[in-house]
């Protein structure tokens, strides 16, 4: 059982279990994007002709937006309402300042 409050202590074995199934859960999902990464390439690679090298180059090149070579994505800027131009904070389908409906950003970070 997990505590509903502060005061309330987390036994060790709680702990371990609950971390346990939350990185079960991610390899679940790592392993699920895998899959469909590996079919869209296969997919990509079948019906335009691509080469390997063009995936790794662009990878490469995605890797390298913050300047560092280190296998993962920078974080994407703040968006800004395209009405009123004011900074939004992430996940939002409309700005709450004006109410203009936000363009969904499918890669943000």
């Amino acid at each position: 059982m997990i505590p509903l409050s502060q005061d309330e202590p987390v036994l060790p074995a709680q702990r371990s279990s609950v971390g346990s199934s939350e990185i079960l859960e991610l390899e679940e999902k790592v392993e699920r994007l895998l899959i469909v990464t590996e079919a869209l390439w296969n997919i990509l690679r079948e019906k335009l002709s691509l080469e390997e090298q063009e995936l790794v180059r662009r990878m490469v090149q995605i890797d390298l937006r913050d300047g560092k070579l280190d296998g993962r994505v920078a974080p994407s800027p703040p968006q800004q309402c395209p009405k009123c131009n004011r900074t939004l904070p992430k996940g939002k389908s409309r700005c709450m300042f004006c109410g203009e409906p936000i363009p969904p950003r499918p890669f943000a970070r």
